[in-house]
């Protein structure tokens, strides 16, 4: 595993100049800042360097652009929203169906084979899901086509 060098005191001290130049370096680190910069001549200069930039970039005029910027406007797709509805009402409908398969094939009743005998009358479960289903599908808006992507479904 790879352990980070750490940071030299050149480093560290290039990195106090930028942030007192936006003016947020604290006292102390403003202290030791001008320590290292009494000792070494290479991040004085260094220093003396970006405040000149800093303040050449701050104080010049801003500058217009010679040709206009326009960013697309964003087209929502209202067929694709309705699709992913339709999508969700089918998944439902399935999942109902399949459900009410698994409990119709288990005795109608929700029971185990074993102790589907012991009840007796007409299963419900059925209509139950058909009903369920039929509800599901009032909610949606009418819809003659729907298209997704090239193809067409009526």
């Amino acid at each position: 595993m790879l352990t980070p060098v750490p940071p030299t005191a050149c480093q560290r001290a290039r990195e106090a100049v930028s942030i007192q130049l936006d003016g947020e370096l604290s006292e102390l680190g403003s202290a030791r800042l001008s320590a290292h910069l009494r000792e070494c001549e290479a991040c004085a200069s260094y220093a003396l360097e970006l405040a000149a930039l800093t303040t050449r970039l701050r104080t010049a005029a801003l500058e217009q652009p010679g040709t206009s910027v326009a960013l697309p406007t964003r087209r929502r797709r209202p067929a694709l929203q309705l699709a992913a509805a339709a999508a969700a009402v089918v998944a439902a409908a399935a999942s109902s169906l399949a459900l009410g398969h698994a409990l119709s094939s288990s005795g109608g009743n929700g029971l185990p084979p074993a102790a589907a005998g012991l009840t007796k009358g007409p299963s419900l479960q059925g209509d139950a899901v058909d009903q369920h289903v039929l509800a599901m599908l009032r909610h949606l808006p009418a819809v003659h086509e729907l298209r997704l992507g090239r193809v067409v479904m009526l």
